[in-house]
């Protein structure tokens, strides 16, 4: 029959049923998210001889239905998804940022301006009490402000933290599945008498390979049986054929405020994490808050506690030269977490949760320049028997730390003392590592802890008279004086100058991720019309292939008709 009219009809009717139904569920699923675009490919039967020598066609087959899919196009959706994905979760951060420093009603320079103007009030009548009292209220104002800019900091490391939980558990919940998807790939193509790929489970593993491709950058390796393996940007595997290796997010063991990234292995009897940072896990949205997390927010919570810090100390300072109304020295205006020296609710250390506990050492802060300060932490490692350090969060090499007047001594590039430190081990374990903060708690400690106004001592102790105002006026110099940023031998800013400074710094940043961001979203957008334009459905197109399909079956059915009725005819001669 299948050499027959009959038979050739009959596969005509066969692949225009075919074209009907493939273009059916095309238009059935235009609206459905990842659906990719199906297509009927049809191959014709290999001719045969007739009796007379001559090779006569013997009809179609449909070969498969496939795809309209480009391997090249998805992985350039999948890299431009990932680079979109990274610049939009640092704009969502630092905006948050922005919004709070650079705002007039919350940020420091009204604060930082009204201060000044209230001791220059008290310069100019030093006995009178209500300008006293009104200086006190401006710095219990400025360090409110302090409180709250450094709460609204920590608020966002908090966000920042939950984020990175949730995309760790959106990247372990999409490799779960992708291995599962593997599996029913492969078996669905085993089973298949042609070995054709079951094209909705495709789809459906393309759309959690391009969500995931927005948490994390991949790199998809195609395989020969239908399944595909993943691996991040280090290497590391996501998922190799039907086994998903899965991330773990675990509090920091350096810094307690943050959580890592990474995998887990068994070292030593022990499980640790293997942490990825946002340079191994290239881009991304994990990535994009890691970097962040680790560098912006770092940064500018750190100046924002060294300003503080350095308003503190040198307000202090002034007072403690001068003498009040009762011709008393001059008591501290300011206390950080209650204590008046400061540098413990200041600087903090951190020792590395794996330290070891036979030999246990400790770190000390002993001494801070918060001039020199540049707003970064630093990473002490015990190598080779002593303590090496480099900046926290960076892949440099660690180097040696001298030791001066028998302190451990951090030096900035002219060879200046940036803060000192002691271990409480002479002989200190292989290893153990300690993050040294001299500034981290500064904005989140500061407080108010002068209360009477008698109590500021505007006078000189040269000329301790009721109507001097001597130390007053060198209280309103810190206005001025250069107190920051002299790190490298630098010239140095006064406290609002670098207030002005880290709000420009945010500022600038802020344009320069909105810029990359728009690029990379607009890159993102041209792939997804080029791929769209490929795989989607266009109702136009279908409309035509129903046509198309349907005169195909039309006419396959004529011939069917006909074939019968030259049958009949045959028939009825032997009649």
């Amino acid at each position: 029959m299948s050499n027959s009219i009959y038979g050739i009809a009959l596969s005509g009717l066969n692949a225009a049923q075919a074209g009907l139904a493939t273009t059916s569920n095309n238009i059935s699923n235009s609206n459905t998210v990842g659906y990719t675009r199906q297509q009927v490919v049809q191959q014709a039967r290999a001719a045969t001889s007739s009796g007379d020598g001559i090779l006569v066609g013997q009809g179609v087959n449909v070969q498969e239905v496939t795809r309209m899919y480009s391997d090249y196009l998805n992985s350039q959706l999948q890299q431009a998804s990932s680079d979109a994905a990274f610049y939009d979760s640092k704009s969502t951060m630092i905006g948050k940022i922005d919004s709070s420093i650079g705002d007039s009603s919350s940020g420091l320079s009204t604060a930082l301006s009204d201060f000044f103007a209230a001791s220059q009030a008290v310069s100019a009548n030093p006995a009178d009490l209500s300008a006293r009292q009104n200086f006190l209220s401006t710095s219990d104002a400025l360090a409110a402000r302090f409180n709250s800019l450094n709460n609204v900091m920590d608020g966002i490391r908090t966000a920042v933290n939950q984020s990175v939980n949730d995309s760790v558990t959106k990247i372990n919940d999409a490799v779960n599945q992708l291995a599962t998807l593997n599996k029913q790939i492969v078996a669905a193509k085993s089973a298949s008498s042609t070995g054709s790929s079951p094209n909705d489970l495709m789809d459906q593993r393309d759309k959690l390979i391009s969500d995931l491709a927005g948490q994390v950058q991949v790199t998809r390796v195609n395989l020969s049986d239908g399944s595909v393996n993943l691996f991040l940007s280090n290497g590391q595997p996501l998922v190799v054929k039907e086994t998903p290796f899965k991330l773990a997010a675990q509090v920091d063991p350096s810094d307690p405020q943050n959580l890592l990234v990474g995998s887990l292995a068994t070292i030593n009897g022990q499980q640790r994490l293997i942490t990825y940072d946002s340079n191994t896990l290239g881009t991304g949205a994990l990535s994009g808050l890691l970097q962040f997390r680790d560098q912006e927010l770092a940064q500018y919570q750190n100046t924002l506690g060294t300003l503080a810090a350095q308003v503190g100390n040198q307000v202090n300072a002034v007072q403690a030269a001068g003498v009040d109304l009762n011709n008393a020295a001059g008591q501290p205006i300011f206390s950080f977490a209650g204590s008046t020296n400061g540098l413990s609710n200041i600087a903090k250390v951190v020792s590395n949760q794996y330290n070891s506990t036979s030999n246990p050492t400790n770190a000390s802060i002993t001494q801070v320049d918060y001039s020199k300060l540049t707003g970064v932490d630093y990473e002490v490692r015990i190598i080779g028997g002593a303590p090496q350090y480099r900046e926290a969060g960076s892949t440099q090499a660690f180097q040696p730390v001298p030791v001066v007047a028998g302190s451990y001594q951090i030096q900035d590039a002219k060879g200046a003392a940036i803060l000192s430190f002691n271990l409480s081990n002479a002989a200190p374990s292989e290893g153990d590592s300690f993050v040294l903060m001299p500034s981290r708690d500064g904005a989140a400690n500061i407080q108010l802890s002068l209360k009477d106004p008698s109590a500021i001592a505007a006078s000189s102790t040269t000329n301790p008279s009721v109507g001097n105002n001597e130390n007053m006026l060198a209280m309103n110099n810190l206005q001025s004086t250069r107190l920051l940023n002299q790190a490298n031998g630098a010239s140095g800013a006064s406290i609002s100058d670098a207030f002005n400074q880290l709000v420009s710094k945010v500022g600038n940043k802020v344009r320069e991720i909105k810029v990359a961001g728009e690029a990379k979203n607009a890159v993102l957008s041209q792939i997804t019309q080029q791929t769209d334009g490929l795989s989607g459905v266009n109702m136009d197109e279908e409309a035509a292939n129903l046509i198309k399909y349907q005169q195909a079956y039309q006419a396959s059915s004529k011939v069917i008709s006909l074939s019968k009725d030259l049958f009949n005819q045959i028939l009825s001669i032997f009649n």
